[in-house]
């Protein structure tokens, strides 16, 4: 996990769900916002369905870390507009080449997963990049990937750049995955749609020329990372009062 806090010093996470605040013998429950990329729109909801303190969502349209320095300057701005209305941020993000460089001008405290995108965050960092070790030639599937099918795959390529109105994208996509030799889909066990999902990344996949692989992911680091929020903005609160 990355922490940018406000003045505040790094906590570690109790057991439990004891994240509670309390005035005049009424319970107030601390108020988490996420901003998130839609690749993890499912994943976030999962989440915001089992722990109440989430009041404020922010998703953000995929392909942004296309362009990191774009991605830095909306994510930032949208944590400033959404600071004003809870006591913690989570991003639901990796790094993506920029989200370490945040920086620590805000009002609350803001989190980010310790990986280096969704991917990472689906996986958990050391397991991502043992998959890459054991077979470079990876390409990763997760659920809201696969959701996008094939033109996914154009948009990460970035195909509409170079492309040509005479060459067949597909084509085009083959040729630059050449020595690509798996697509790797990540099973996420809250998901309701993976049947539906595993034949999207077999289509996904036979576009390629690549064999289709499956492994087990979580949402593990996410939560991880709110519950850690949680409790930082608890003490956070406590030490200012």
């Amino acid at each position: 996990m990355v922490l940018y806090l406000p003045e505040v010093a790094l906590y570690t996470a109790p057991a439990g769900n004891g994240f509670l605040r309390w005035q005049d013998k009424e319970t107030i429950y601390m108020s988490i916002g996420i901003i998130y990329c839609e690749t993890l729109k499912s994943e976030i909801q999962t989440l915001a369905g089992k722990i109440p303190q989430i009041s404020h969502m922010k998703e953000m349209p995929y392909g942004l870390h296309i362009d990191p320095e774009e991605l830095l300057a909306e994510v930032r701005r949208q944590i400033i507009v959404l600071q004003e209305h809870v006591d913690v941020i989570v991003l639901g993000y990796g790094r993506c080449q920029s989200l370490d460089r945040l920086g620590k001008n805000f009002k609350v405290p803001v989190l980010l997963p310790e990986a280096e995108d969704c991917i990472g965050v689906l996986l958990g960092q050391k397991r991502y990049e043992k998959e890459i070790k054991n077979i470079p030639g990876t390409w990763f599937l997760s659920p809201g990937w696969t959701r996008m099918g094939t033109e996914f795959v154009f948009l990460e390529l970035q195909l509409s750049r170079i492309g040509h109105k005479n060459i067949d994208p597909l084509q085009l996509a083959r040729r630059m995955l050449d020595g690509f030799s798996r697509a790797l889909y990540i099973d996420i066990p809250s998901c309701d749609e993976n049947e539906e999902l595993r034949l999207k990344a077999q289509k996904i996949s036979e576009d390629l020329g690549l064999r289709l692989e499956e492994t087990k992911g979580s949402c593990d680091m996410l939560e991880k990372v709110i519950r850690q929020a949680l409790y930082v903005a608890n003490q956070s609160t406590s030490d200012s009062e």
